[in-house]
């Protein structure tokens, strides 16, 4: 059970994690790179969390994973770019206010570990886009 419930919490991590990188991304790019995501083990190494942080991070990431399931979805439906975008800056908010709610729960040192993953993620995610456009 333990497992199982680490493994469902580095992958909500991760989902969170990657709204960063579909929002450094082209509209047009942004829903195949939902797909991509880092290793459990990675994240749970690399943030150092406890157990009661888990437990407060769990709900926070399992609600995140599905605003980032129903982004997919609105990112899939829509018909222009601006409407794109007006998806985008919506995820893009609720992005942010899921990082303070985050951050509240990290201490000093893994915000900043935290802060330095996101940037990882966004810059692994502007290089996929790049790569992609220029093969196009």
């Amino acid at each position: 059970m333990n497992y199982a419930r680490r493994s469902l919490f580095g992958l909500s991590l991760a989902a969170g994690l990657l709204l960063c990188a579909i929002l450094a991304s082209k509209p047009a790019t942004a829903a195949p790179m939902l797909d991509t995501l880092p290793t459990l083990n990675s994240l749970s190494n690399r943030l150092e969390l406890t157990p009661e942080q888990e437990d407060k991070l769990a709900p926070l990431f399992d609600r995140r994973i599905a605003e980032l399931r129903q982004t997919k979805e609105r990112l899939e439906r829509a018909a222009s770019d601006q409407q794109k975008r007006d998806v985008l800056r919506a995820a893009k908010e609720a992005g942010n206010a899921f990082n303070s709610q985050v951050e509240s729960a990290l201490t000093p040192s893994q915000q900043h570990e935290w802060r330095q993953i996101r940037k990882e993620l966004r810059e692994q995610a502007k290089e996929r886009a790049e790569e992609k456009s220029e093969a196009r």
